[in-house]
């Protein structure tokens, strides 16, 4: 009896065994996926402070940037170079500007006169050239001044360098009156520059050509021929000299220079104002130094 009842048990416990489907286990591999941040940098060069590559034994090298007095850094393997030529802006080469001047010149023919110095003012452009790629250029430009000044020479009342009797080229006599020492005057430099920093130094060459105001005794043409009238001549100047600046860059626009310049002139031209064919030339050597402040605007 007892026996029956243990294999009863048993038949009744392997049937509820097998009569389960049988259940498969699910296996999940979890691969670990490592994202690296792409750190976009708009503005390198006003933006990162100080960059330093650091290399240990045993340890990856890495990139150590300086940023608003933070520090982080990024492992060298990790860098993604990306040249985008689009985005790339060309190297600038050609330059144009204006500039401002004001100053003060100094001729010695008009201080043989007694003249004081004259101060003036000018407007000028500009353009320079990149030589090479290098820190050189080159550059031209127009200048134009008006020396300012109230002093008039009369020959009447001192003796000076212009005094005395001249003939035109129609052989018309003249006799010196007076000359005044402001003037307008045109200047074309040549310059060759070298930057260094914040500073550029420059050399130059340039040509110049000045015109003042002066007046001359002459004839009306009545008979008898006597200098009965006073006849407005102006006077003419070509310079060629040297030149010597010293610029400084305020901003990527602005800057600032000081600038020396000497020059010589070997006569005088003088045409008369209401008759082009009244003219003659006098062998009056002198130099002129300038001494200016200039203000400079690049485009």
């Amino acid at each position: 009896m007892l026996r029956d009842k243990i294999l009863l048990f048993f038949l009744a416990f392997t049937g509820f065994a097998f009569s389960q489907e049988k259940k498969t286990d699910t296996v999940f591999v979890y691969e670990e996926v490592v994202v690296y941040d792409t750190v976009f940098v708009e503005k390198p060069f006003t933006k990162i402070d100080k960059a330093v590559f650091t290399s240990e034994v045993n340890k990856k090298d890495q990139l150590e940037l300086t940023q608003n007095g933070k520090k982080f850094q990024i492992a060298v393997d990790t860098l993604i170079l990306v040249t985008d030529k689009k985005r790339i802006k060309k190297e600038q080469h050609w330059f144009f500007g204006g500039k401002l001047h004001l100053g003060m010149a100094h001729n010695s023919l008009l201080n043989e006169m007694n003249a004081p110095n004259t101060t003036g003012i000018g407007l000028g452009i500009w353009t320079r050239k990149k030589l090479f790629n290098s820190d050189f250029s080159i550059g031209i430009g127009m200048d134009a001044f008006y020396w300012m000044g109230s002093f008039s020479f009369d020959a009447s009342q001192n003796d000076g360098a212009l005094n005395g009797y001249y003939f035109t080229n129609n052989n018309a006599p003249k006799l010196f009156k007076s000359f005044d020492n402001k003037n307008l005057q045109l200047q074309i430099p040549l310059q060759v520059y070298y930057t260094i920093n914040r500073f550029t130094p420059s050399l130059g060459t340039f040509i110049s050509a000045s015109r003042y105001k002066s007046q001359f005794f002459g004839s009306s043409g009545n008979l008898p021929l006597t200098f009965d009238e006073i006849q407005d001549f102006k006077a003419e100047a070509l310079q060629i000299g040297y030149l010597f600046e010293l610029h400084y860059i305020l901003s990527k626009h602005l800057s600032v220079a000081l600038h020396f310049s000497s020059g010589k002139c070997n006569n005088l031209v003088f045409s008369k104002d209401d008759d082009k064919n009244q003219f003659f030339k006098t062998k009056n050597t002198f130099t002129e130094n300038k001494f200016t402040i200039q203000l400079l605007y690049r485009l």
